[in-house]
């Protein structure tokens, strides 16, 4: 499209991209005085777009935090999906040879898969580097792999079966498709930095949270920008459970030399690796053996500059019976939490999934599902999944999806959880007994002195042992968000200082959540 030689095209368009983007941040002037201003474009291609900076700071700065911006001004402007290639100019000026390698490196293709014979790994090639044949098969020189996946290793080296291996692989688990809120943030920045850019900030990176908000889908996305930016690496994604299966194979072998060979094997592979990411990393606790294997693996991946990523369902320090110098060096690091996603972030994840299964789903729909499924996005994903089946097995079209039939369709997965517009009826009608105020003037308009406390007690009683967002917490009131944080402040204050509210308000919580 626009060419490195053309440069009155190249002038053009960077001039046309920086305009986009200045008017899509207009309230935020600084944002774009700081980092856009010096902004050029180097070459635009139907698939990647060079942009140079300034300084890595700049450089660093755009691709973790406004990157999105640039693509969303070149897709409006010449409808093109490219990826987003950043360069600075801090060390040195960017040469046409270094665009021309990186050019080849960042065109995307049609990724292929190939196991190599079978020796358990997954080799990444790509059909416009020349590396398939004209019958669509691979061809045997492994020079022109994108890159090398490995699962496990189930050849005779050592012991480690994991089953289905290739499965283990998804490369549908990318950043793009993982929806960012409040909750996530951090982890997902950091993860980000990590995949651009290894073993340099966060090292080890830590993710904590409970189950299904995420984790395992962040390790997948980190995995796939990586092969993406980085040609002849090896990376290896295991659980901890499998971690711990495969010490405890190859320790078990009877023969005692071929038992010593399993183990060197297996510390070679773990240890030759670029990137290792374990999964649920909290189940080698209590594990001598294991726990020392994985101790001097992490110092050798350490050592030699290769990053680590582990997740876990808690912070190393609740982890109970796992070694102190493991916590240690899990928490030098970074160590970023996920967790449970806001009721903003619940809508965003259910009309993603929605969108992505081509079904249509009401607002009405939309909103009672994130109020009363507010834990996993697992099971967000779930209820979409059921909605879909129940559409399609019915015939319904997205207008056939009505409440009532939302209700009765996951009463299973809202089953053993109190919907949580039960629970605000409960705590009103809770405010309403202790205060001596009728229920629909604690919903109403009425602003006497003793109704403006109830109100606003109930209000922040709703906020304490809720994760209602702000809206959806006004519209059980009939108001908008400023007013329900006008509330919450008001109440947050009293109780500071008035301790016959403040134990009101813990009973009508105690009683609410009974």
């Amino acid at each position: 499209m626009v060419d490195l030689n053309a440069s009155k095209d190249l002038s053009d368009t960077t001039d046309k991209i920086k305009e986009h983007i200045k008017k899509n941040i207009a309230d935020k002037p600084r944002i774009y005085d700081l980092w856009f201003a010096s902004m050029s474009v180097l070459r635009m291609t139907d698939s990647v777009v060079f942009i140079s900076v300034d300084t890595e700071m700049q450089q660093k700065t755009i691709e973790v935090k406004y990157k999105h911006l640039i693509e969303e001004a070149v897709k409006q402007l010449y409808d093109c999906d490219g990826k987003v290639i950043i360069y600075n100019t801090q060390y040195g000026k960017i040469t046409r040879e270094q665009i021309d390698a990186d050019e080849i490196k960042f065109t995307p293709g049609d990724v292929i898969e190939a196991d190599n014979d079978g020796d358990n790994r997954l080799i990444l090639y790509s059909k416009n580097r020349g590396l398939k044949t004209a019958d669509n098969t691979v061809t045997e020189d492994e020079e022109g792999a994108i890159s090398e996946f490995i699962i496990s290793n189930n050849t005779t080296k050592f012991k480690g079966s994991l089953g289905d291996w290739k499965k283990n692989f998804k490369l549908d688990y990318t950043f793009d498709n993982f929806v960012v809120g409040s909750s996530n943030r951090l982890a997902y920045t950091a993860c980000t930095v990590v995949a651009q850019y290894p073993a340099d900030k966060y090292n080890p990176l830590f993710i904590h949270g409970p189950s299904g908000i995420g984790k395992t889908h962040l390790l997948y996305a980190i995995s796939n920008e990586y092969v993406q930016r980085f040609q002849n690496t090896r990376i290896i994604y295991i659980t901890g459970e499998e971690f711990t299966n495969q010490v405890i194979n190859n320790l078990s072998e009877p023969n005692f030399q071929q038992k010593n060979q399993y183990m060197q094997n297996f510390r070679e592979n773990y240890r030759n690796c670029d990137m290792l990411l374990i999964d649920d990393i909290q189940f080698i606790a209590g594990k001598n053996t294991t726990q020392e294997e994985f101790f001097h693996t992490f110092n050798a991946l350490y050592n030699g500059g290769k990053q680590i990523i582990l997740t876990s369902d808690r912070p190393p320090r609740d982890i109970k019976i796992l070694e102190d110098r493991l916590k240690s060096r899990f928490e030098s690091g970074l160590i970023a939490d996920i967790q449970s996603p806001d009721f903003e972030l619940r809508v965003a994840i259910l009309k993603r999934k929605s969108e992505d299964m081509g079904i249509k789903i009401s607002n009405e729909v939309l909103l009672f599902l994130a109020e009363n499924i507010s834990s996993s996005i697992r099971q967000l994903e779930g209820a979409i999944k059921k909605l879909n089946a129940y559409a399609y097995l019915n015939n319904l079209n997205s207008s056939g999806i009505t409440l009532e039939l939302a209700k009765a369709c996951i009463a299973d997965i809202l089953s053993g959880t109190e919907p949580i517009n039960v629970t605000v009826e409960k705590i009103l009608s809770l405010v309403a007994q202790t205060f001596g105020v009728p229920l629909d003037e604690l919903k109403g308009r009425k602003r006497t002195k003793e109704v403006a406390l109830a109100r606003n007690v109930a209000i922040y009683i709703i906020r304490k042992i809720t994760d209602l967002s702000l809206p959806a917490t006004g519209r059980f009131f009939d108001r908008d968000h400023s007013t329900i944080h006008s509330a919450v402040t008001t109440i947050a204050e009293e109780v500071k200082t008035n301790n016959t509210l403040n134990n009101q308000i813990e009973e009508i919580s105690k009683l609410a959540k009974s």
